[in-house]
């Protein structure tokens, strides 16, 4: 009996174990965060040309998001000070296209999203990821939404 109870909680310590293994927080690849923000780009580009300001801010804060998370999970990454980039390259740049949608400026906003899209390639660059362009998109592959501002 004593045998029999001992192995059954050996084997509830080790399936407690195994559970929390694979209970372990999800933490995405910092790819995976930056094609993310590289689709919030692509979204802040046509809803800025589309003058839909609240569509742009909206995109604003998701590309923020993207980040800052990817400078909390990625400080360095490859030996590549990634939160110092995002710092001083990125957030300014987003901080400007900020602006030109608060103020609804269309000119502000194409001339602060070209800085945007160069940022991203500095940063690139930087990490030594220059392979990786971007540029401002010039089709949509969204054909199942709609940028312009509706009512």
């Amino acid at each position: 009996m004593r045998l029999i109870l001992g192995l059954v909680l050996s084997c509830l310590a080790f399936g407690a174990a195994r559970a929390q293994e694979s209970a372990a927080p999800y933490s995405p690849d910092l790819a995976d965060i930056m094609s993310g923000a590289q689709l919030r780009h692509f979204k802040l580009s046509f809803a800025g040309s589309q003058q839909n300001w609240p569509l742009a801010e909206f995109e604003i804060g998701r590309m923020r998001k993207s980040f800052m998370e990817a400078a909390r999970l990625y400080p360095e990454f490859d030996k590549v000070p990634l939160a110092k980039l995002i710092k001083e390259i990125s957030a300014p740049a987003l901080d400007d296209v900020a602006a030109s949608v608060k103020a609804k400026d269309e000119a502000g906003f194409k001339k602060s999203f070209i800085r945007l899209t160069e940022a991203c390639n500095s940063c690139h660059q930087a990490a030594g990821k220059g392979f990786i362009k971007i540029r401002v998109p010039t089709l949509s592959p969204f054909s199942n939404q709609v940028f312009a501002p509706g009512r």
